[in-house]
């Protein structure tokens, strides 16, 4: 400690940061006062007197911090349909729904605004019609808040814009687009040197640009654990500082000079990176580091860390608590910790230094942020050390050439070699990475482990790290130990219950069912209704899909899903149909058996038949059931299909009961009046305690005697917000109440738990 004397005052004032932003501000007053207390009366040593009156101090600076401006001014309630006028201040980047963007008001506050128009530059003043939106607190069981992540960044709330009304050229004035601006020119330029995908890959490297990676390549770069390199970081900012010095070197100017000369560049750079917390981090530890080699002290060390987690955590408060923030100081105190031992340890192969070098430097990074990767990513990298090992190295030779590529792209001879040679050392790049994720057992989705797992596994790699100097063995075994642990908090054992989650996936639907021993059945998979491609190419409906369903079925540890029921074909019912069947085991298929024209329908169908899963069309009388008591017996589509109106798609719905005891619950997709007058003339046992309301409550289903039929204790209704169709319909939601029916909808309560055990138990995402 005495060698990292600002390493406790760091800790010390993040951590009250943290403290704060999760209600525990008066705990630290409490501690700092005991602290104080027993310096007063002379309980402490003299060493211990200093650090405890220094830790007091910096922990009471950060409350002071965080109360001043940890809680950045954030939109709370949503506004009418309005005109907004603004500047574009960050990166432009086409999505779904046309381009996202971060929107400066001229009040101050910024917000990431989406439109339909993708013509838009960085720096644009233009007015959108739109809505302004508070960012959400997680909406289905797991999922990440996207308000906190909002907080770290900055960002007040969400723009949902209609279209453009005005637009105005960027004023050269306005220092807050000079960044993107720049970017965008240098992008543009690098795209006239380089073809696709190489370019975005050398974008990313060079200031973090992934919009227009494909999803494949994004994929495969996490799934070997490289794709940190397209985060502007400590890899990038060094680069930089090393090509700088070597440009001064040449130039014959002093050591100390050139060290200090460089320091600008490493900002400067990581403005034009974006500033985000990476680059920030990765630009104090650079800068640190030059100043000592200026002054000839150490270059890197544990103060120069602290040094940058307190100027980070003094400039942003509310990045203290994102995960961006444990990433990266994860990362380089893992380094700190193991790095030169593991290379000394290494030195006994007959191997090049820089190979050591290397490996010692990607087992360290890896022992440092596994644990908080699987988190955040829910997957397990088995093969990131050799990638990284890899991938590292040709990432700085391919920024050093793609640099030389864009400064000599006016000199067409030397332009063009610095193209060829960025190419080549991309590709490999691209080679290495997708071979290694090729091979078996690259990907190993896990649940996420909970934060006192990552806690526990920190302080016994602490340990490990003051082991390996002394015994290598005891080390390996505690960290072994350690990863097992936190492994074993990934698992998800069957409760014993039945319990159906319907997901809140916006204007569509997405449920899934969990046995009392494990067995997963998805009734449809969420998407939207499909208007035009997404940005890549893909159905609007699958994003929604993977983003949601796929999402939660990998957080709760799914591997297997015994069936999947298509209600109907389209795209806001089935747009996890591809990517669920895609990613995880599917063993059956139960699908309405009607032909429709949708994309994410016919990928999910093409999926099937790659990968063997049999498609069974399904009629009344089907029945499937597991060995825990639980069964889905379909009601309908009985006999012909109805086949004389415009909602024949909806109508023709597979509608199923499930059972299990005494609980039974009836599932309606989107069927209406006419399916329900069917099942009422067939003269089926409609009861069940919980009804699934068909087509999102709308005005044309539950009718007054079907709904008495069913006598629902439950009604639960998915249904996105602020929908064009009205729905849930008025009359639909009378008459629920009226056969006493509580209802539940997703866009009121976020998703929707119901557990059957002893009895029926309903739970929301949000009070409701």
């Amino acid at each position: 400690m005495a060698r990292a004397p600002l390493l406790l005052p760091a800790l010390a004032f993040a951590g009250a940061i943290a403290a704060e932003a999760h209600g525990l501000a008066a705990l630290v007053y409490v501690v700092a006062l005991g602290l104080a207390a027993l310096v007063c009366t002379g309980a402490l040593g003299t060493v211990s007197y200093d650090r405890a009156r220094l830790a007091a101090a910096f922990a009471l600076a950060g409350l002071v911090v965080a109360a001043w401006r940890g809680h950045p001014p954030m939109l709370t309630e949503e506004s009418r349909t309005a005109r907004f006028a603004g500047t574009v201040v960050g990166d432009v980047r086409a999505d779904e729904s046309g381009a996202a963007f971060e929107f400066a008001f001229e009040r101050g506050i910024v917000v990431r605004a989406h439109v339909r128009d993708d013509a838009i530059v960085p720096g644009e003043r233009v007015v959108v019609r739109g809505r302004l939106v508070p960012f959400d607190e997680a909406r289905n069981p797991g999922e990440p808040s996207r308000r906190a992540i909002a907080l770290g960044e900055g960002l007040a709330g969400q723009l949902a814009g209609d279209r453009i009304i005005a637009r105005a050229p960027p004023d050269p004035r306005d220092v807050r687009m000079w960044a993107a601006r720049a970017r965008a020119v240098l992008s543009a330029r690098l795209r006239t040197a380089l073809s696709e995908p190489e370019a975005t890959v050398v974008a990313g490297a060079l200031w973090g640009e992934r919009g227009t990676l494909p999803r494949e390549l994004r994929d495969d770069f996490q799934a070997t654990g490289t794709v940190h390199v397209l985060v502007t970081a400590g890899l990038h900012l060094g680069v930089i500082a090393w090509l700088v010095l070597e440009l001064l070197k040449l130039a014959r100017i002093p050591r100390a000079a050139a060290a200090l000369s460089a320091i600008p560049c490493v900002v400067a750079y990581a403005w034009l990176s974006g500033a985000h917390l990476p680059s920030q981090r990765a630009a104090v530890m650079v800068s640190v580091a030059l100043l000592a080699r200026a002054l000839g002290a150490r270059p890197m060390s544990w103060n120069a860390l602290a040094l940058a987690a307190l100027v980070v955590a003094a400039l942003w408060p509310a990045s203290v608590t994102t995960v961006s923030f444990a990433l990266s100081f994860s990362c380089v105190g893992a380094i700190f910790l193991f790095a030169g031992p593991l290379q000394r340890a290494l030195d006994r192969w007959e191997l090049p230094k820089k190979v050591h070098e290397a490996l010692a430097l990607t087992i360290a990074t890896q022992i440092g942020v596994w644990p908080l990767s699987a988190a955040t990513f829910g997957l397990v990298a088995p093969y990131a050390v050799v990638a990284n090992a890899i991938v590292v190295p040709a990432t700085a030779a391919g920024m050093i050439a793609g640099i030389a590529a864009l400064a000599l792209a006016p000199i067409p001879v030397l332009g063009r070699a610095a193209a060829t040679l960025t190419t080549w050392d991309v590709d490999a790049i691209l080679r290495v990475v997708g071979a290694i994720a090729a091979q078996p057992g690259a990907r190993v989705w896990v649940a996420p482990p909970p934060a006192a797992a990552i806690v526990v596994y920190d302080t016994v790699a602490i340990a490990a790290a003051w082991y390996l100097r002394r015994n290598a063995r005891i080390t390996v075994a505690l960290l072994a130990l350690a990863s097992a642990g936190v492994l074993a908090t990934t698992l998800r054992p069957p409760d014993g219950k039945l319990t159906i989650t319907m997901l809140d996936v916006g204007q569509g639907d997405g449920i899934v069912v969990r046995t009392p021993r494990g067995h997963v059945i998805l009734i449809d998979s969420g998407g939207r209704l499909e208007r035009g491609p997404a940005a890549d190419g893909r159905s609007p409906a699958e994003l929604v899909g993977e983003r949601v369903v796929l999402a939660y079925l990998k957080r709760e540890g799914v591997r297997r899903v015994d069936l999947v029921v298509n209600s109907h074909p389209h795209g806001d019912h089935v747009g996890g149909f591809a990517p669920v069947v895609r990613a995880l085991r599917v063993d059956a298929i139960a699908d309405s058996g009607q032909q429709y024209g949708g994309r994410a329908f016919n990928d999910g169908m093409r999926e099937a038949a790659l990968h063997h899963v049999p498609v069974h069309v399904a009629r009344c009388g089907d029945r499937w059931a597991t060995e825990d008591g639980v069964t889905l017996s379909v009601l309908s589509p009985c006999g012909a299909l109805i086949a004389d109106g415009k909602n024949d798609v909806n109508e023709n719905s597979v509608i199923v009961m499930l059972a299990y005891r005494e609980f039974r619950m009836l599932f309606m997709g989107d069927a209406g009046f006419q399916a329900e007058r069917r099942l009422l003339d067939s003269g089926a046992d409609l009861r069940a305690a919980v009804l699934k309301v068909g087509h999102h409550g709308s005005a044309y289903s539950s009718a007054p005697g079907f709904v008495a039929a069913v006598r629902p204790r439950y009604a639960v209704i998915s249904v996105g917000r602020h929908n064009l169709f009205g729905h849930p319909a008025p009359t639909t939601l009378a008459t629920l109440r009226s056969t006493g029916a509580t209802a539940f909808r997703t866009d009121l309560c976020g998703a929707i738990v119901v557990e059957a055990a002893a009895d029926v138990r309903t739970t929301t995402a949000f009070p409701c």
